[in-house]
């Protein structure tokens, strides 16, 4: 062998071993400075007291408190003060009231198909995109998960459940069983998601609970049941431990799995507390609770984690959903998509300061409440009740048109209202309210039509609670009509109900009545009218729908779980838009008909 075959012989490994150590250099410099996974988290009428990072000493929540202390919390981070509108904010970064978004049912929560949401944005950038659990921003296509922007969607798009015990939920548009508890099946979907490859993704995790109904193992119930609570208050820790046992599963796969490491996580709740009875709720001292504009109805407990990149810490400057769209985005190198004006700000820079940004701790914070009408005699959207935060400043307006005005820096739990002492604060904050309410609300609200015969969507849902009772004789059984109630006939004269539609393909649809008779027996007649189709529905078989019990174990007055039967018929219907007007009545025995809603199934042309 010759000297120079020698040294050759020699080099060879040297250079297979620098080769190899350049390889993995290069590829943890990829790694460093590859656009991160994104994972959002977000709980259903979770209070900001109701973690123990905020204060509270009853529950322990020691995940949640992770993301709390070893990321970045905002003390002052703004909601809406109910679900929906919160939820547009978040995923548009858009105030809600732009989006067309004004109430939580009635159709009232459906977003314009054309707003761009944070699951397209990171679509167009490369991500894979899914959401796991609560949508409550419309269930029918094009206004539902995958028709805005997400890949995988499994949970339900309505407001909420009513069996969170071996359920149904929707897996992108068709409906499928689960078994177990809810919040567990969507966190093993959300783990699955997360692992399938090496493309990064955007996750949203949209827990069901601690809304109600309280529905949750016992064994979570029993212990806070034990230490002196109510059955409500026991059931919202009970639901709260659990969240936080998912999301130690959800952080120990981030520890463990290598292609998760560079993921920024963001906790947050969508609103204020609900069922706030009794004295054993801990929600800092804050006034009011869900549904109101004051700090115990809006401020929600939230924090920021990406861990190696930011630094723990607790910021004061305030924040609101609207934040997170451009703040996620800028994390993330993703230059949004071209879309409508995003009203948040991008607080990444807040991330890394230890300095208060006066501009931003100064800027306007502007909040909406529809007004939850059941007749269409008083439009939901009005200038009150409303609210503005500015620097230390709250100024907020009730139904009545009455403002109060408070000192947030000096006062955060509003004992002290100021409106009298600060005439002039009050002056100036009531008018940017007012010109921006006025610059920002629509002409007029309206709900959205719902397409039918889409090719995407053939299938389409009606529930009886996105209906409009349009005259007398008919009710919401359970008044409200929250999502899951149902019609009920009352008196002998026909009421009517409608819903906005556009046929979107003329051709023959099958329409599907879903019905009961809860007085045993039915012998009158109900219309479909839809433009100058009338489609008579007569003979009902007796149906009686008997209520599935569920394991609630607190009770809340909700509208439960019950079989429906189904009348099926068939109309020919042309193209265009219009409301689909049902009319029905007692019969001339006083027996009622109790109508779930209507799916309606495009099946050919002409």
């Amino acid at each position: 062998m010759s000297f120079n075959e020698n040294t050759m012989h020699m080099i060879r490994p040297l250079v297979l071993i620098i080769t190899l150590i350049w390889a993995l250099v290069a590829q943890a410099a990829t790694s460093t400075t590859q656009q991160p996974n994104v994972l959002l988290i977000m709980t259903d009428d979770q209070g900001w007291g109701d973690v123990s990072a905020n204060g509270n000493t009853t529950l322990k929540t020691p995940s949640i408190d992770t993301l709390m202390n070893q990321g970045v919390r905002f003390d002052r981070f703004y909601a809406s003060p109910v679900c929906s509108p919160t939820r547009a904010s978040v995923l548009t970064g858009r105030h809600s009231l732009a989006t067309g978004v004004y109430s939580v049912t009635r159709g009232g929560e459906k977003m314009f198909s054309d707003e761009v949401t944070l699951a397209e944005h990171f679509k167009q950038a490369g991500y894979r995109t899914g959401l796991f659990g609560k949508w409550h921003n419309g269930l029918q296509y094009p206004y539902n998960p995958n028709g805005q922007g997400f890949d995988e969607f499994y949970g339900f798009a309505d407001g909420h459940l009513t069996d969170y015990f071996n359920g149904t939920v929707l897996h992108n548009q068709q409906t499928t069983a689960f078994t177990g508890y809810l919040p567990d099946r969507l966190t093993d979907k959300t783990l699955a998601f997360m692992a399938q490859d090496n493309q990064p993704f955007f996750a949203m995790l949209s827990f069901n609970t601690p809304h109600s109904p309280f529905e949750l193992p016992q064994t979570l119930f029993d212990k806070y049941a034990m230490m002196g609570l109510d059955a409500t208050d026991a059931s919202v820790y009970g639901m709260v431990e659990n969240i936080d046992n998912n999301i130690a599963r959800l952080l120990s796969a981030l520890e463990q799995q290598p292609q998760l490491a560079n993921t920024i996580v963001v906790f947050m709740s969508d609103n204020g507390p609900a069922f706030p009875a009794g004295n054993t709720r801990y929600n800092g001292g804050f006034k009011g609770w869900k549904g109101k504009l004051d700090e115990g109805g809006v401020r929600v407990p939230f924090a920021l984690y990406w861990p190696h990149k930011l630094k723990p810490k607790t910021t004061q400057v305030p924040g609101q959903h609207i934040d997170i769209l451009p703040t996620l985005l800028a994390l993330s190198g993703v230059t949004p998509a071209a879309g409508k004006p995003i009203h948040g700000s991008d607080l990444s820079g807040v991330l890394v300061s230890n300095n208060r940004d006066q501009t931003l701790y100064q800027r306007p914070l502007f909040t909406h409440h529809f007004r939850n009408t059941r007749r269409p005699t008083e439009n939901p959207v009005q200038m009150a009740p409303g609210s503005l935060r500015k620097g230390k400043w709250a100024a907020i307006v009730d139904h009545s048109g009455q403002w109060r005005l408070y000192d947030l820096d000096k006062d955060p739990q509003q004992k002290l209202e100021l409106s009298a002492q600060k005439p002039n604060v009050l002056k100036k904050l009531k008018a940017e309210y007012i010109a921006w309410y006025q610059t920002t609300r629509l002409e007029r609200y309206q709900p959205l039509s719902i397409p039918l015969g889409l090719a995407q969507a053939p299938r389409t849902q009606l529930p009886a609670h996105e209906a409009e009772i349009i005259t007398e004789g008919v009710d919401y059984h359970f008044k409200d009509g929250w999502a899951h109630d149902w019609l009920t006939s009352k008196a002998p004269e026909a009421g009517a109900v409608r819903w906005p539609v556009e046929v979107t393909r003329a051709g023959r649809y099958q329409i599907t009545l879903h019905y009961g008779t809860p007085d045993g027996s039915y012998t009158g007649q109900a219309q479909l009218l839809l433009g100058k189709n009338l489609v008579p529905l007569d003979e009902f078989a007796p149906h009686l729908a008997k209520a599935h019990p569920g394991k609630r174990l607190a009770a809340t007055g909700e509208a439960p779980t019950k079989i429906w039967a189904n009348k099926t018929v068939t109309a020919n219907l042309k193209q265009g838009k219009g409301d689909l007007i049902l009319r029905f009545s007692q019969d001339t025995k006083g027996r009622n008909l109790e109508i779930k809603g209507l799916t309606i199934n495009y099946v050919a042309e002409d």
